[in-house]
């Protein structure tokens, strides 16, 4: 099994009925295999998501919901002053690779791990920036991770336009975007990078038919969570956490060309412990991924701290309905981040919003609304809040029963303060 993970992407494909930029590698694994209508990362932002591809579990019930919380050095957090820390893994949870190396599966992973807390030692046969299969013992079965760097929030501003991209005026505009020249300049760049990630999946797709591989491995393409741009990237929105996936089964494995069951994160574990026919630990929510998966009624995801920017954010989503509770009065898009204002597109939008131009005023300056509710068949990229509308009660009633059982205190590491957080896990005492 091989997985290919791209960076901050959200639908931008044509297996999504995108079709700005050709992609014939993806394509190719789309006709070998089944799209998968609505997957969902747990968190819009890169190592929270990560946290739950390596455990199946949720960054609020690990801990690993602050982003930015560990990295590999001692000392204190400049985003928080407290220090780094690394949140020790829930009773019955080990990273899933552990289960498969002890039997026998020959387990690497390329470019990238990030999970927010310290990698386990047991983790990965191989975790570097040459990680493949060709390193495993003759005849082993394996399990590839190859992360895909080209399609990073920071290629937007570091790259221009790529052979091949798209000009800024053939590029569609989302409407949570304004339509703007160096908008469309960033949206331009950011199908040139799907090039280049088209490119790297053609890469190990080669690799795999010069070792006559192909035909009997699964792959499986995702984003670790939405695109790169402001009110997707750091949104518990559907723009921050509808990704892509698509999997291209072994030969000879029946499967329909797309599956429009819901999935989570929390689902991938459960699907590779599957595909070698391992148990699946009871402490893991999730389910396999399978060609005629029927999927869940509800999916969930949380947005917490974003570097110095605390919030929280709670979110469910069924298949016609997207319900956020925000439990603090920060604006839901707009996130004082210095990493984030090096894109142009946040420029125009803090233009617009000095100059009073609505709605970016009050998405600069306005807190967001404690209950959001969207419909999502009318409203896909969430427009109108209907949270307040008398007829929807019963509903809100229905979808935050959901809410506060996943999300409950005794579950939900967000309730806590990180200072207290930090000590509780004991790795580090008291800041």
């Amino acid at each position: 099994m091989v997985w290919l993970i791209c960076e901050d992407q959200s639908l931008f494909f044509p297996q999504y009925g995108d079709s700005t930029v050709a992609l014939p590698h993806l394509e190719s694994l789309a006709e070998d295999g089944t799209i998968f209508e609505h997957m969902f990362s747990v968190s819009p932002v890169c190592a929270p998501s990560r946290s739950s591809l390596l455990t199946g579990v949720l960054p609020t019930r690990m801990g690993t919901h602050h982003m930015r919380a560990y990295q590999k050095r001692e000392g204190l957090n400049p985003h928080t002053g407290l220090p780094f820390y690394s949140a020790p893994m829930p009773d019955g949870v080990r990273a899933f690779t552990e289960h498969m190396r002890e039997a026998g599966v020959h387990c690497t992973n390329r470019g990238k791990e990030d999970y927010n807390f310290q990698t386990p030692p047991l983790a990965w046969d191989v975790s570097s920036r040459s990680a493949h299969w060709r390193s495993r013992p003759e005849g082993a079965p394996f399990f590839s991770v190859f992360n895909l760097f080209g399609s990073h929030e920071s290629r937007v501003w570091e790259r221009g336009n790529t052979a091949g991209g798209p000009t800024p005026d053939a590029v569609p505009v989302p409407p949570i975007l304004p339509d703007l020249p160096d908008v469309r300049q960033d949206l331009a760049v950011n199908y040139g990078n799907l090039l280049v990630i088209d490119s790297l999946v053609g890469n190990v797709i080669q690799e795999l038919k010069e070792d006559g591989l192909y035909d009997q491995t699964t792959i499986l393409f995702s984003s670790d969570h939405g695109g790169p741009f402001p009110g997707f990237k750091r949104s518990a929105s559907d723009a921050g956490l509808h990704v892509p996936l698509i999997i291209k089964w072994a030969e000879g494995v029946p499967h329909s060309e797309r599956n429009d069951g819901l999935f989570s994160f929390l689902d991938l574990a459960p699907t590779a412990l599957s595909h070698f026919r391992l148990p699946i630990p009871a402490a893991l929510p999730g389910t396999p991924i399978t060609p005629d998966a029927e999927g869940h009624p509800a999916v969930f995801g949380a947005a917490d701290r974003f570097d110095s920017e605390l919030t929280r954010q709670r979110t469910v989503r069924t298949q016609r309905w997207r319900m956020t509770r925000n439990h603090m009065p920060n604006p839901s898009l707009r996130l004082d981040i210095p990493y984030r204002r090096q894109m142009a597109t946040m420029h125009a939008i803090d233009s617009l919003s000095g100059a009073g131009v609505e709605p970016w005023t009050t998405w600069a300056l306005g807190d967001a609304p404690e209950l959001e509710l969207y419909d999502l068949s009318l409203d896909p990229w969430q427009l109108n809040n209907l949270a307040g509308q008398a007829a929807y009660a019963g509903l809100v009633d229905s979808l935050d029963a959901l809410l506060n059982e996943v999300f409950a205190p005794n579950l939900d590491w967000g309730w806590v303060p990180e200072s207290d957080m930090i000590v509780q896990f004991g790795s580090i005492g008291a800041p």
